[in-house]
């Protein structure tokens, strides 16, 4: 191809992606046949190769600047690593919780409008990759990548609330499936994006011009089947799928001038949020003085949080999400390994369940490929108490995986007789199971479950 093809070439696919903007800003299901010539119909994007990569970049764009805010941002609320500054309303009821978050708050819309329009675009890909003439591997990349975008969403939707559609419905009458349900799908869509990817491994144009540089797929998928199984209680699973994940590779997501790190964004360079001081744990779950991820991850005192809002002690925020261009791990090493302790510990396979433990506490910046290093002595626990080496594991959780949207999911899992209602909402280790669904979806779609209790 000549360098004037070439050229063309890139302005075709930067069109898509401007149109797909234009489609994303519209909604899920918009009328998207605009009467401008220069512009591609959605017809078009689904049934070309060029328009199905523009359609996997903007995805993935969509879901590292978009997504990833509300997924982290929702339940680190409510499970107090980050505290209220701001008197904004969906922030704040968020924080308080219980009773008082609404079906109506944008704090729960927000998330759920951006999963269901991530997933909605994976799964147009998922329905049109066999509508387009492309070769074995290239197909296998494309769906893959949508089976792992999707497995992801659907994962914290089900984290967030008690149901969720595992197929989006252009007649907003999605059918919404049990937790059970859902995290089968979950599997089931990684399960198959491995073998794709066994049979045709990701292309080196799918791999450069989608994807990049900064993101091992195979290993994003292994990572995220160990997470689910874990999840699902599948545990040698978990267990089995943490080994196959690479000690050595990292996967980022990486941001720039124009797409910021979106947490960034909403604490370091914004009054509305800070992490709470020691991760917001209390008790027993404070870190151990010398434990290397306080520094890590947090920084000097920053006052107070809203009086409304708890009012507890804040910390500047540090890690990966100090400047507007750090990169966000898609997974943590350190999650592996606290997921196989778990998996071990439930199977009452304790001595390995402590052995990952005491891995977990000595690594340090330099062993661990994120740079996430604890730098501490074995635990002085019971090795023969199932409860004592659990109750390690959950700590060590909330420290080691702070900020990834997986701590109302471990609150449950640890704790599930924990009633979120009991004394002070704000200072509770979580301050709902499940939100409401949003009350959009429950004014369009009728199968919209009853609301949880709380």
């Amino acid at each position: 191809m000549d360098l004037t093809n070439q050229a063309m070439k890139k302005i075709n696919r930067f069109r898509y992606i401007l149109f797909l903007a234009i489609f994303l800003m519209a909604g899920v299901s918009c009328e998207t046949d605009f009467p401008n010539p220069n512009n591609p119909t959605e017809e078009t994007l689904l049934n070309s190769k060029d328009g199905l990569f523009a359609l996997s970049i903007g995805m993935h764009q969509y879901y590292v600047t978009t997504v990833m805010r509300q997924v982290i941002e929702a339940p680190g609320i409510t499970t107090r690593e980050l505290g209220v500054t701001n008197t904004f309303l969906n922030i704040n009821e968020l924080a308080r919780g219980g009773t008082e978050l609404p079906p109506e708050s944008g704090g729960i819309t927000n998330p759920w409008v951006a999963m269901l329009r991530s997933k909605g675009m994976a799964e147009s890909i998922i329905n049109n990759v066999d509508n387009v003439d492309v070769s074995s591997g290239t197909r296998s990349s494309l769906l893959a990548y949508a089976h792992f975008h999707k497995a992801a969403l659907l994962g914290y939707m089900i984290n967030m609330f008690e149901q969720a559609p595992i197929d989006n419905d252009p007649d907003g009458a999605a059918v919404f499936s049990d937790r059970t349900t859902v995290l089968a799908e979950c599997i089931r869509l990684l399960d198959d994006a491995r073998t794709l990817l066994a049979s045709d491994p990701v292309t080196a144009e799918f791999q450069s011009e989608v994807i990049g540089a900064n993101i091992n797929l195979e290993d994003c998928i292994n990572a995220y089947l160990s997470r689910f199984n874990l999840m699902a209680g599948n545990y040698q699973d978990a267990i089995d799928d943490a080994d196959l994940v690479s000690p050595t590779n990292t996967s980022y997501y990486t941001y720039d001038a124009n797409n910021v790190n979106p947490i960034w964004n909403r604490t370091v360079n914004s009054a509305d949020l800070n992490p709470q001081t020691n991760f917001g744990l209390v008790g027993s779950y404070i870190p151990e003085g010398g434990d290397e991820r306080v520094g890590f991850y947090l920084g000097a005192d920053a006052g107070f949080a809203n009086n409304d809002a708890g009012g507890q002690p804040l910390s500047e925020l540090l890690g990966f999400f100090a400047t507007q261009t750090s990169s966000i791990p898609v997974y943590l090493w350190g999650e592996m390994m606290l997921n196989k302790a778990e998996a071990y510990a439930r199977l009452t396979d304790l001595p390995n369940a402590v052995a990952m433990i005491d891995a977990v506490r000595a690594k340090t910046a330099a062993t661990d490929p994120y740079g996430v290093g604890a730098n501490l002595a074995a635990w002085g626990g019971d090795p023969n108490s199932q409860s004592e080496i659990l109750e390690e594991i959950y700590k060590n959780r909330g420290i080691e995986l702070f900020l990834t949207g997986l701590r109302l999911e471990d609150s449950r899992r640890f704790h599930p007789s924990f009633d979120p209602l009991s004394g002070d909402n704000t200072m509770n280790e979580r301050n709902r199971n499940f939100y409401p669904y949003p009350f959009i979806e429950r004014e369009n779609n009728p199968n919209t479950p009853p609301d949880p209790a709380i």
